[in-house]
Protein backbone atom coordinates (compact mmCIF):
# COMPACT_ATOMS: atom_id res chain seq x y z
CA UNK A 1 0.00 0.00 0.00
CA UNK A 2 1.36 3.40 -1.01
CA UNK A 3 1.61 5.88 1.81
CA UNK A 4 0.53 9.53 1.63
CA UNK A 5 4.10 10.70 2.26
CA UNK A 6 5.34 8.67 -0.70
CA UNK A 7 2.64 10.19 -2.94
CA UNK A 8 3.72 13.67 -1.88
CA UNK A 9 7.38 12.85 -2.62
CA UNK A 10 6.55 11.46 -6.07
CA UNK A 11 4.31 14.44 -6.82
CA UNK A 12 6.95 16.98 -5.82
CA UNK A 13 9.58 15.15 -7.87
CA UNK A 14 7.29 15.16 -10.92
CA UNK A 15 6.55 18.88 -10.51
CA UNK A 16 10.28 19.68 -10.19
CA UNK A 17 11.02 17.69 -13.35
CA UNK A 18 8.29 19.51 -15.29
CA UNK A 19 9.56 22.89 -14.04
CA UNK A 20 13.13 22.00 -15.04
CA UNK A 21 11.99 21.01 -18.54
CA UNK A 22 9.96 24.20 -18.97
CA UNK A 23 12.84 26.31 -17.64
CA UNK A 24 15.26 24.73 -20.12
CA UNK A 25 12.87 25.37 -23.01
CA UNK A 26 12.12 29.02 -22.32
CA UNK A 27 15.25 30.22 -20.53
CA UNK A 28 18.58 31.18 -22.14
CA UNK A 29 20.60 30.42 -19.01
CA UNK A 30 23.91 28.82 -19.98
CA UNK A 31 26.77 27.95 -17.66
CA UNK A 32 30.29 27.53 -19.04
CA UNK A 33 32.26 25.19 -16.76
CA UNK A 34 35.32 24.84 -19.04
CA UNK A 35 38.64 26.12 -17.74
CA UNK A 36 39.39 28.28 -20.81
CA UNK A 37 35.76 29.48 -21.17
CA UNK A 38 35.58 28.14 -24.72
CA UNK A 39 31.78 28.26 -24.71
CA UNK A 40 31.59 31.89 -23.52
CA UNK A 41 31.19 34.69 -26.04
CA UNK A 42 33.25 37.84 -25.74
CA UNK A 43 31.68 41.17 -24.83
CA UNK A 44 32.39 42.49 -28.35
CA UNK A 45 30.55 39.56 -29.92
CA UNK A 46 27.57 39.98 -27.59
CA UNK A 47 27.34 43.66 -28.53
CA UNK A 48 27.35 42.77 -32.22
CA UNK A 49 24.66 40.14 -31.75
CA UNK A 50 22.42 42.69 -30.03
CA UNK A 51 22.71 44.94 -33.12
CA UNK A 52 20.87 42.40 -35.30
CA UNK A 53 17.41 43.97 -35.52
CA UNK A 54 16.07 42.00 -38.51
CA UNK A 55 16.15 38.31 -39.47
CA UNK A 56 19.66 37.12 -40.32
CA UNK A 57 20.08 33.71 -41.98
CA UNK A 58 23.30 31.66 -41.94
CA UNK A 59 23.35 29.10 -44.77
CA UNK A 60 26.03 26.54 -43.83
CA UNK A 61 27.28 24.33 -46.68
CA UNK A 62 28.63 21.57 -44.48
CA UNK A 63 25.87 18.97 -44.60
CA UNK A 64 26.64 15.56 -46.02
CA UNK A 65 28.86 12.51 -45.61
CA UNK A 66 32.21 14.13 -44.79
CA UNK A 67 35.37 12.98 -43.02
CA UNK A 68 35.27 13.32 -39.24
CA UNK A 69 37.26 16.58 -39.24
CA UNK A 70 34.70 18.40 -41.36
CA UNK A 71 31.88 16.83 -39.35
CA UNK A 72 33.45 18.33 -36.25
CA UNK A 73 33.80 21.72 -37.94
CA UNK A 74 30.13 21.55 -38.93
CA UNK A 75 28.95 20.62 -35.43
CA UNK A 76 31.12 23.34 -33.81
CA UNK A 77 29.72 25.91 -36.24
CA UNK A 78 26.18 24.88 -35.31
CA UNK A 79 27.08 25.05 -31.62
CA UNK A 80 28.46 28.58 -32.04
CA UNK A 81 25.35 29.70 -33.93
CA UNK A 82 23.20 28.10 -31.22
CA UNK A 83 24.95 30.45 -28.80
CA UNK A 84 24.22 33.40 -31.09
CA UNK A 85 20.59 32.34 -31.48
CA UNK A 86 20.13 31.95 -27.73
CA UNK A 87 20.93 35.64 -27.33
CA UNK A 88 19.02 36.94 -30.35
CA UNK A 89 16.16 35.04 -31.96
CA UNK A 90 16.62 37.03 -35.19
CA UNK A 91 19.64 34.85 -35.93
CA UNK A 92 18.73 31.62 -37.72
CA UNK A 93 20.79 28.99 -39.55
CA UNK A 94 20.26 26.06 -41.89
CA UNK A 95 22.50 23.22 -43.09
CA UNK A 96 22.71 22.66 -46.85
CA UNK A 97 24.32 19.86 -48.83
CA UNK A 98 25.28 21.38 -52.22
CA UNK A 99 26.00 17.89 -53.63
CA UNK A 100 22.66 16.29 -52.83
CA UNK A 101 21.10 16.99 -56.24
CA UNK A 102 21.40 13.79 -58.36
CA UNK A 103 21.39 15.80 -61.60
CA UNK A 104 25.06 16.46 -62.54
CA UNK A 105 24.25 19.68 -64.43
CA UNK A 106 22.19 21.10 -61.56
CA UNK A 107 24.99 20.19 -59.18
CA UNK A 108 27.55 21.99 -61.35
CA UNK A 109 25.28 25.05 -61.50
CA UNK A 110 25.09 25.06 -57.69
CA UNK A 111 28.88 24.87 -57.45
CA UNK A 112 29.22 27.80 -59.87
CA UNK A 113 26.76 29.88 -57.85
CA UNK A 114 28.69 29.21 -54.65
CA UNK A 115 32.00 30.15 -56.29
CA UNK A 116 30.48 33.35 -57.65
CA UNK A 117 29.22 34.11 -54.15
CA UNK A 118 32.79 33.93 -52.86
CA UNK A 119 33.10 30.39 -51.46
CA UNK A 120 36.09 28.24 -52.42
CA UNK A 121 35.81 24.52 -53.08
CA UNK A 122 38.17 21.81 -51.95
CA UNK A 123 38.41 18.21 -53.15
CA UNK A 124 38.08 15.35 -50.68
CA UNK A 125 38.06 11.58 -51.11
CA UNK A 126 35.11 9.66 -49.70
CA UNK A 127 35.39 5.91 -49.12
CA UNK A 128 32.46 3.83 -50.34
CA UNK A 129 31.74 0.13 -50.52
CA UNK A 130 32.73 -0.02 -54.20
CA UNK A 131 35.84 2.15 -53.90
CA UNK A 132 36.79 5.80 -53.40
CA UNK A 133 35.10 8.77 -55.04
CA UNK A 134 36.12 12.43 -55.15
CA UNK A 135 33.72 15.06 -53.90
CA UNK A 136 33.76 18.84 -53.85
CA UNK A 137 32.84 20.53 -50.60
CA UNK A 138 32.44 24.20 -49.77
CA UNK A 139 33.49 24.65 -46.11
CA UNK A 140 31.79 27.98 -45.65
CA UNK A 141 28.52 29.78 -45.19
CA UNK A 142 26.60 32.66 -46.75
CA UNK A 143 24.92 35.13 -44.41
CA UNK A 144 21.83 37.01 -45.60
CA UNK A 145 20.71 40.19 -43.83
CA UNK A 146 18.19 42.63 -45.27
CA UNK A 147 19.27 43.01 -48.93
CA UNK A 148 22.92 42.07 -48.37
CA UNK A 149 24.91 38.84 -48.44
CA UNK A 150 28.26 37.99 -46.88
CA UNK A 151 30.30 34.90 -47.68
CA UNK A 152 32.53 33.37 -45.03
CA UNK A 153 35.11 30.60 -45.32
CA UNK A 154 34.99 28.43 -42.21
CA UNK A 155 38.18 26.52 -43.02
CA UNK A 156 41.49 28.26 -42.35
CA UNK A 157 44.01 26.93 -44.85
CA UNK A 158 47.55 26.68 -43.48
CA UNK A 159 50.43 25.76 -45.76
CA UNK A 160 52.49 22.83 -44.53
CA UNK A 161 50.04 22.02 -41.72
CA UNK A 162 48.25 18.69 -41.37
CA UNK A 163 44.46 18.72 -41.94
CA UNK A 164 43.70 18.02 -38.27
CA UNK A 165 45.62 21.12 -37.17
CA UNK A 166 43.80 23.20 -39.81
CA UNK A 167 40.44 22.04 -38.48
CA UNK A 168 41.51 22.85 -34.92
CA UNK A 169 42.65 26.36 -35.92
CA UNK A 170 39.39 26.89 -37.81
CA UNK A 171 37.30 25.89 -34.79
CA UNK A 172 39.37 28.14 -32.54
CA UNK A 173 38.75 31.04 -34.93
CA UNK A 174 34.99 30.46 -35.43
CA UNK A 175 33.74 33.19 -33.11
CA UNK A 176 35.88 35.85 -34.80
CA UNK A 177 34.97 34.62 -38.30
CA UNK A 178 31.21 34.65 -37.73
CA UNK A 179 31.15 37.79 -35.59
CA UNK A 180 33.17 39.68 -38.22
CA UNK A 181 30.49 38.92 -40.78
CA UNK A 182 27.79 40.21 -38.43
CA UNK A 183 29.81 43.38 -37.89
CA UNK A 184 30.16 43.92 -41.64
CA UNK A 185 26.43 43.44 -42.26
CA UNK A 186 25.19 45.58 -39.36
CA UNK A 187 27.81 48.35 -39.36
CA UNK A 188 26.26 51.80 -39.82
CA UNK A 189 29.50 53.83 -39.78
CA UNK A 190 31.98 52.67 -42.42
CA UNK A 191 35.58 53.77 -41.76
CA UNK A 192 37.36 55.43 -44.68
CA UNK A 193 40.58 54.02 -46.13
CA UNK A 194 42.76 56.09 -48.43
CA UNK A 195 45.07 54.41 -50.93
CA UNK A 196 47.80 56.96 -51.60
CA UNK A 197 48.83 57.70 -55.17
CA UNK A 198 51.04 60.22 -56.97
CA UNK A 199 54.35 58.32 -56.79
CA UNK A 200 53.80 55.55 -59.34
CA UNK A 201 52.23 53.13 -56.85
CA UNK A 202 50.39 49.91 -57.71
CA UNK A 203 47.54 50.51 -60.17
CA UNK A 204 43.84 49.85 -59.45
CA UNK A 205 43.85 46.63 -61.49
CA UNK A 206 46.82 45.38 -59.46
CA UNK A 207 45.05 46.00 -56.14
CA UNK A 208 41.53 45.14 -57.34
CA UNK A 209 41.23 42.01 -55.17
CA UNK A 210 42.14 43.61 -51.84
CA UNK A 211 40.04 46.69 -52.64
CA UNK A 212 37.05 44.44 -53.32
CA UNK A 213 37.57 42.62 -50.01
CA UNK A 214 37.95 45.87 -48.09
CA UNK A 215 34.93 47.46 -49.75
CA UNK A 216 32.66 45.03 -47.89
CA UNK A 217 33.44 46.80 -44.60
CA UNK A 218 35.14 50.07 -45.51
CA UNK A 219 34.83 53.00 -47.90
CA UNK A 220 37.87 52.91 -50.22
CA UNK A 221 39.19 55.98 -52.02
CA UNK A 222 42.37 56.72 -53.95
CA UNK A 223 44.02 59.93 -52.75
CA UNK A 224 46.72 61.71 -54.76
CA UNK A 225 49.24 63.37 -52.45
CA UNK A 226 50.46 65.52 -55.34
CA UNK A 227 47.07 67.01 -56.29
CA UNK A 228 46.24 69.95 -54.05
CA UNK A 229 42.92 71.79 -53.67
CA UNK A 230 43.20 75.48 -54.57
CA UNK A 231 42.49 78.45 -52.35
CA UNK A 232 39.23 80.15 -53.35
CA UNK A 233 40.78 83.62 -52.86
CA UNK A 234 44.15 83.64 -54.62
CA UNK A 235 43.96 80.35 -56.54
CA UNK A 236 47.12 79.00 -54.85
CA UNK A 237 47.38 75.40 -53.59
CA UNK A 238 45.71 75.18 -50.18
CA UNK A 239 48.06 72.98 -48.13
CA UNK A 240 46.03 73.20 -44.93
CA UNK A 241 43.00 71.89 -46.80
CA UNK A 242 45.14 69.04 -48.14
CA UNK A 243 46.04 68.19 -44.55
CA UNK A 244 42.35 68.24 -43.62
CA UNK A 245 41.46 65.91 -46.51
CA UNK A 246 44.25 63.49 -45.61
CA UNK A 247 43.25 63.45 -41.94
CA UNK A 248 39.68 62.55 -42.92
CA UNK A 249 40.87 58.98 -43.62
CA UNK A 250 40.81 56.48 -40.77
CA UNK A 251 43.71 54.59 -42.36
CA UNK A 252 46.08 55.14 -45.29
CA UNK A 253 47.82 52.55 -47.49
CA UNK A 254 51.00 53.21 -49.47
CA UNK A 255 51.83 50.34 -51.83
CA UNK A 256 55.07 50.23 -53.83
CA UNK A 257 55.91 53.88 -54.58
CA UNK A 258 58.60 54.19 -57.25
CA UNK A 259 59.01 57.98 -57.50
CA UNK A 260 60.81 60.29 -55.09
CA UNK A 261 58.86 61.74 -52.16
CA UNK A 262 59.42 65.48 -51.84
CA UNK A 263 59.88 67.16 -48.49
CA UNK A 264 56.24 68.24 -48.60
CA UNK A 265 55.07 64.68 -49.34
CA UNK A 266 57.01 63.36 -46.34
CA UNK A 267 55.65 66.15 -44.15
CA UNK A 268 52.05 65.30 -45.09
CA UNK A 269 52.49 61.63 -44.12
CA UNK A 270 54.34 62.61 -40.94
CA UNK A 271 51.65 65.02 -39.76
CA UNK A 272 48.95 62.41 -40.51
CA UNK A 273 50.68 59.88 -38.23
CA UNK A 274 51.32 62.50 -35.53
CA UNK A 275 47.56 63.02 -35.33
CA UNK A 276 47.27 59.37 -34.24
CA UNK A 277 46.77 58.11 -37.76
CA UNK A 278 46.88 54.50 -38.89
CA UNK A 279 48.96 53.45 -41.86
CA UNK A 280 50.36 50.54 -43.85
CA UNK A 281 53.51 51.19 -45.87
CA UNK A 282 54.79 48.56 -48.33
CA UNK A 283 58.15 49.45 -49.87
CA UNK A 284 60.53 47.89 -52.35
CA UNK A 285 63.99 48.92 -51.16
CA UNK A 286 65.55 47.14 -54.15
CA UNK A 287 64.55 47.30 -57.80
CA UNK A 288 63.96 43.68 -58.84
CA UNK A 289 61.13 42.67 -61.20
CA UNK A 290 60.25 39.27 -62.64
CA UNK A 291 59.38 40.92 -65.96
CA UNK A 292 63.10 41.55 -66.48
CA UNK A 293 63.66 37.78 -66.83
CA UNK A 294 61.35 37.75 -69.86
CA UNK A 295 64.04 39.57 -71.86
CA UNK A 296 67.22 38.13 -70.35
CA UNK A 297 68.21 35.13 -68.21
CA UNK A 298 69.49 37.54 -65.55
CA UNK A 299 69.21 41.15 -64.43
CA UNK A 300 70.90 43.54 -62.02
CA UNK A 301 69.03 44.23 -58.75
CA UNK A 302 69.98 47.61 -57.31
CA UNK A 303 68.91 49.70 -54.28
CA UNK A 304 66.23 52.39 -54.73
CA UNK A 305 65.45 53.19 -51.09
CA UNK A 306 67.44 56.43 -51.09
CA UNK A 307 65.67 57.51 -54.25
CA UNK A 308 62.20 56.95 -52.76
CA UNK A 309 63.30 59.13 -49.80
CA UNK A 310 61.23 57.56 -47.03
CA UNK A 311 64.04 55.79 -45.21
CA UNK A 312 64.83 58.71 -42.86
CA UNK A 313 61.28 59.16 -41.47
CA UNK A 314 60.90 55.38 -41.03
CA UNK A 315 64.23 55.21 -39.19
CA UNK A 316 62.99 58.01 -36.94
CA UNK A 317 59.79 56.01 -36.17
CA UNK A 318 61.78 52.86 -35.29
CA UNK A 319 62.32 50.80 -38.47
CA UNK A 320 65.30 50.39 -40.75
CA UNK A 321 64.67 48.78 -44.13
CA UNK A 322 67.82 47.17 -45.51
CA UNK A 323 68.78 46.98 -49.17
CA UNK A 324 69.68 43.28 -49.29
CA UNK A 325 67.48 40.75 -51.04
CA UNK A 326 66.17 37.88 -48.95
CA UNK A 327 66.70 34.33 -50.21
CA UNK A 328 64.91 31.51 -48.40
CA UNK A 329 64.97 27.76 -48.94
CA UNK A 330 61.33 27.71 -47.75
CA UNK A 331 59.96 29.43 -50.81
CA UNK A 332 57.26 29.53 -53.45
CA UNK A 333 57.76 27.93 -56.84
CA UNK A 334 57.90 29.03 -60.44
CA UNK A 335 56.37 27.14 -63.34
CA UNK A 336 58.67 27.28 -66.37
CA UNK A 337 56.14 25.28 -68.47
CA UNK A 338 58.28 22.16 -68.01
CA UNK A 339 58.33 21.77 -64.24
CA UNK A 340 57.57 23.58 -61.00
CA UNK A 341 60.77 24.58 -59.22
CA UNK A 342 61.46 26.51 -55.99
CA UNK A 343 62.45 30.17 -56.48
CA UNK A 344 64.57 31.41 -53.57
CA UNK A 345 63.57 35.04 -54.08
CA UNK A 346 59.90 34.30 -53.25
CA UNK A 347 60.09 33.43 -49.53
CA UNK A 348 57.14 31.73 -47.86
CA UNK A 349 56.62 33.12 -44.38
CA UNK A 350 54.94 30.96 -41.76
CA UNK A 351 53.50 33.24 -39.04
CA UNK A 352 55.35 32.48 -35.79
CA UNK A 353 53.62 34.83 -33.37
CA UNK A 354 50.53 34.84 -31.16
CA UNK A 355 49.70 38.41 -32.16
CA UNK A 356 46.04 38.51 -33.31
CA UNK A 357 47.04 39.88 -36.74
CA UNK A 358 49.07 36.82 -37.72
CA UNK A 359 47.91 34.05 -35.39
CA UNK A 360 46.81 30.83 -37.17
CA UNK A 361 47.21 32.40 -40.61
CA UNK A 362 48.03 30.55 -43.79
CA UNK A 363 51.57 30.91 -45.15
CA UNK A 364 52.33 34.30 -46.69
CA UNK A 365 54.20 34.85 -49.93
CA UNK A 366 56.61 37.70 -50.64
CA UNK A 367 58.46 38.63 -53.82
CA UNK A 368 61.97 40.10 -53.71
CA UNK A 369 61.59 41.15 -50.08
CA UNK A 370 64.36 42.73 -48.01
CA UNK A 371 65.22 42.37 -44.35
CA UNK A 372 64.33 44.92 -41.67
CA UNK A 373 65.79 45.96 -38.32
CA UNK A 374 64.15 47.36 -35.20
CA UNK A 375 65.46 50.71 -33.95
CA UNK A 376 64.66 51.18 -30.27
CA UNK A 377 62.50 54.29 -29.92
CA UNK A 378 61.18 55.56 -26.57
CA UNK A 379 57.41 55.26 -26.25
CA UNK A 380 57.04 53.07 -29.35
CA UNK A 381 56.03 49.41 -29.17
CA UNK A 382 57.65 47.45 -32.01
CA UNK A 383 56.25 44.02 -32.86
CA UNK A 384 57.81 41.87 -35.62
CA UNK A 385 54.99 40.00 -37.35
CA UNK A 386 56.63 38.12 -40.23
CA UNK A 387 59.94 36.26 -40.30
CA UNK A 388 61.84 34.14 -42.78
CA UNK A 389 62.63 30.49 -42.04
CA UNK A 390 65.84 29.31 -40.28
CA UNK A 391 67.22 28.54 -43.76
CA UNK A 392 67.56 31.98 -45.29
CA UNK A 393 70.30 34.38 -46.34
CA UNK A 394 70.84 37.98 -47.40
CA UNK A 395 72.12 38.86 -50.87
CA UNK A 396 73.91 42.19 -51.11
CA UNK A 397 72.90 44.66 -53.80
CA UNK A 398 73.72 45.70 -56.42
CA UNK A 399 73.77 42.04 -57.38
CA UNK A 400 72.75 39.63 -60.11
CA UNK A 401 69.43 37.78 -60.09
CA UNK A 402 69.74 34.85 -62.47
CA UNK A 403 67.45 32.10 -63.69
CA UNK A 404 70.34 29.73 -63.00
CA UNK A 405 69.28 29.95 -59.33
CA UNK A 406 66.08 28.16 -60.33
CA UNK A 407 67.89 25.12 -61.71
CA UNK A 408 70.86 24.83 -59.37
CA UNK A 409 70.50 23.10 -56.03
CA UNK A 410 71.07 25.67 -53.24
CA UNK A 411 74.05 25.10 -50.94
CA UNK A 412 72.46 24.69 -47.52
CA UNK A 413 75.58 25.80 -45.63
CA UNK A 414 75.19 29.30 -47.09
CA UNK A 415 71.68 29.74 -45.70
CA UNK A 416 72.57 30.53 -42.11
CA UNK A 417 70.49 33.64 -41.40
CA UNK A 418 67.53 32.87 -39.15
CA UNK A 419 64.22 34.67 -38.74
CA UNK A 420 64.94 37.78 -40.81
CA UNK A 421 62.18 40.32 -40.13
CA UNK A 422 60.04 41.40 -43.10
CA UNK A 423 57.08 43.12 -41.38
CA UNK A 424 57.03 45.27 -38.23
CA UNK A 425 54.09 46.88 -36.42
CA UNK A 426 54.80 50.19 -34.65
CA UNK A 427 52.37 51.44 -32.00
CA UNK A 428 52.26 54.31 -29.55
CA UNK A 429 54.11 57.62 -29.32
CA UNK A 430 55.73 57.79 -32.75
CA UNK A 431 58.11 60.82 -32.76
CA UNK A 432 57.65 63.40 -35.50
CA UNK A 433 60.42 63.56 -38.09
CA UNK A 434 59.87 67.32 -38.13
CA UNK A 435 59.85 67.86 -34.36
CA UNK A 436 63.07 69.93 -34.48
CA UNK A 437 63.03 70.81 -38.15
CA UNK A 438 61.66 73.63 -40.25
CA UNK A 439 58.59 72.60 -42.22
CA UNK A 440 58.71 72.45 -46.04
CA UNK A 441 56.42 75.50 -46.40
CA UNK A 442 55.51 78.54 -44.37
CA UNK A 443 52.07 79.07 -42.84
CA UNK A 444 51.55 75.35 -42.30
CA UNK A 445 49.89 74.12 -39.13
CA UNK A 446 52.78 72.36 -37.33
CA UNK A 447 52.10 68.73 -36.35
CA UNK A 448 52.58 67.62 -32.73
CA UNK A 449 56.12 66.65 -31.69
CA UNK A 450 54.92 63.08 -31.28
CA UNK A 451 51.78 60.98 -31.50
CA UNK A 452 50.07 59.39 -28.51
CA UNK A 453 48.38 56.37 -30.14
CA UNK A 454 49.54 56.01 -33.73
CA UNK A 455 49.81 52.67 -35.53
CA UNK A 456 52.04 51.97 -38.51
CA UNK A 457 52.69 48.63 -40.23
CA UNK A 458 55.82 48.52 -42.42
CA UNK A 459 56.28 45.65 -44.91
CA UNK A 460 59.47 45.21 -46.94
CA UNK A 461 57.68 44.03 -50.09
CA UNK A 462 55.91 46.56 -52.29
CA UNK A 463 54.04 43.81 -54.15
CA UNK A 464 52.49 42.39 -50.97
CA UNK A 465 48.93 43.35 -52.04
CA UNK A 466 49.40 42.98 -55.81
CA UNK A 467 47.07 40.34 -57.22
CA UNK A 468 47.86 38.25 -60.27
CA UNK A 469 45.86 38.71 -63.47
CA UNK A 470 44.34 35.76 -65.28
CA UNK A 471 46.45 34.15 -67.99
CA UNK A 472 45.27 30.53 -67.76
CA UNK A 473 41.56 30.14 -66.96
CA UNK A 474 39.16 30.16 -69.89
CA UNK A 475 35.99 30.78 -67.88
CA UNK A 476 36.96 34.36 -66.96
CA UNK A 477 38.38 37.15 -69.18
CA UNK A 478 42.09 37.23 -69.83
CA UNK A 479 43.72 39.86 -67.64
CA UNK A 480 40.96 39.80 -65.00
CA UNK A 481 42.25 40.18 -61.43
CA UNK A 482 42.54 36.98 -59.41
CA UNK A 483 42.11 36.70 -55.60
CA UNK A 484 45.00 38.19 -53.67
CA UNK A 485 47.47 35.51 -52.62
CA UNK A 486 46.39 33.01 -55.30
CA UNK A 487 49.20 31.76 -57.56
CA UNK A 488 47.60 30.63 -60.81
CA UNK A 489 50.78 28.88 -61.98
CA UNK A 490 51.08 26.58 -58.97
CA UNK A 491 47.36 26.63 -57.95
CA UNK A 492 48.26 27.57 -54.37
CA UNK A 493 46.50 30.07 -52.10
CA UNK A 494 48.56 32.18 -49.69
CA UNK A 495 47.42 34.25 -46.71
CA UNK A 496 48.36 37.78 -47.87
CA UNK A 497 44.76 38.96 -47.99
CA UNK A 498 43.90 37.70 -44.51
CA UNK A 499 47.05 39.32 -43.12
CA UNK A 500 46.09 42.75 -44.51
CA UNK A 501 42.44 42.43 -43.45
CA UNK A 502 43.47 41.42 -39.93
CA UNK A 503 45.96 44.29 -39.78
CA UNK A 504 43.32 46.83 -40.71
CA UNK A 505 40.83 45.33 -38.26
CA UNK A 506 43.45 45.53 -35.53
CA UNK A 507 44.37 49.14 -36.28
CA UNK A 508 40.81 50.39 -36.52
CA UNK A 509 39.36 48.18 -33.79
CA UNK A 510 42.39 47.32 -31.68
CA UNK A 511 40.57 46.52 -28.42
CA UNK A 512 37.36 45.19 -29.90
CA UNK A 513 36.54 42.11 -31.92
CA UNK A 514 40.09 41.49 -33.18
CA UNK A 515 41.08 40.58 -29.60
CA UNK A 516 38.97 37.42 -30.00
CA UNK A 517 41.57 36.10 -32.50
CA UNK A 518 44.20 36.19 -29.78
CA UNK A 519 42.18 34.12 -27.34
CA UNK A 520 43.62 30.66 -26.78
CA UNK A 521 41.09 27.84 -26.84
CA UNK A 522 42.61 24.49 -25.93
CA UNK A 523 41.07 21.65 -27.91
CA UNK A 524 41.64 18.51 -25.86
CA UNK A 525 41.96 15.87 -28.53
CA UNK A 526 42.61 12.16 -28.30
CA UNK A 527 46.18 10.95 -28.72
CA UNK A 528 45.84 9.02 -31.99
CA UNK A 529 49.29 7.44 -31.63
CA UNK A 530 48.38 5.85 -28.31
CA UNK A 531 44.99 4.82 -29.65
CA UNK A 532 46.62 2.97 -32.55
CA UNK A 533 49.14 1.31 -30.21
CA UNK A 534 46.45 0.00 -27.83
CA UNK A 535 43.64 -0.40 -30.34
CA UNK A 536 42.61 -3.97 -29.43
CA UNK A 537 42.62 -3.33 -25.67
CA UNK A 538 40.48 -0.20 -26.13
CA UNK A 539 37.98 -2.09 -28.30
CA UNK A 540 37.63 -4.83 -25.68
CA UNK A 541 37.28 -2.32 -22.83
CA UNK A 542 34.63 -0.34 -24.72
CA UNK A 543 32.69 -3.48 -25.59
CA UNK A 544 32.90 -5.30 -22.24
CA UNK A 545 33.45 -2.39 -19.83
CA UNK A 546 29.87 -0.97 -19.75
CA UNK A 547 28.31 -4.44 -19.43
CA UNK A 548 30.75 -5.46 -16.68
CA UNK A 549 30.08 -2.21 -14.80
CA UNK A 550 26.30 -2.81 -14.85
CA UNK A 551 26.72 -6.43 -13.72
CA UNK A 552 29.01 -5.43 -10.85
CA UNK A 553 26.67 -2.64 -9.76
CA UNK A 554 23.73 -5.08 -9.96
CA UNK A 555 25.59 -7.62 -7.87
CA UNK A 556 26.38 -5.09 -5.14
CA UNK A 557 22.83 -3.73 -5.23
CA UNK A 558 21.36 -7.22 -4.91
CA UNK A 559 23.78 -8.09 -2.05
CA UNK A 560 22.88 -4.91 -0.15
CA UNK A 561 19.15 -5.51 -0.63
CA UNK A 562 19.48 -9.12 0.56
CA UNK A 563 21.39 -7.95 3.63
CA UNK A 564 18.74 -5.30 4.42
CA UNK A 565 15.79 -7.71 4.10
CA UNK A 566 17.53 -10.42 6.15
CA UNK A 567 18.05 -7.85 8.88
CA UNK A 568 14.37 -6.82 8.82
CA UNK A 569 13.17 -10.44 8.95
CA UNK A 570 15.22 -11.02 12.11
Amino acid sequence: MIKINDLIKYGLTLILCICAILFSQFSSLRIDLTQDKRFSLSESTLNLISDVKDPMLFSIYLAGDFPSGFQRLSSETQRMLDEFQARNSNIQFILINPSENPDPQARRDTYTQLRNAGLSAIQIKVKESDGVREQQIFPGCIISYKDNEWSVSLLMEQFGTNPQAQINASIQNLEYTLASAIRGLTRTHRPRIGILTGHDELTPIETASIELSLSKSYDIERFNLREFPTDSVDGEPDLNKQVFLLNSFDLIILAKPRKTFSELDRWLIDQYLMNNGRGIIMLDAVHAEMDSLSYSPEFLAYPILEKINLNDPLFNYGVRINTNLVQDMVCASLNDRKSVLPWLYFPILLPQTDHPIAKNLNAIKMEFATSMDIIKTPGVSQTPLLFTSPYSRKQATPGRVSLATLYNEPIKSKFVDKKLITAILLEGALPSFYANRIGPKRNLIPPPDKATDAKLLVISDGDFIRNQRNLIRSDIPRGAPLPLGFDQFTQRQYGNSDFILNSIDYMLDGKGLIAVRGREVVLRLLDMQKINEHRNILIILNAIGPIATILIMGFFYKTIRRYQFSKISK
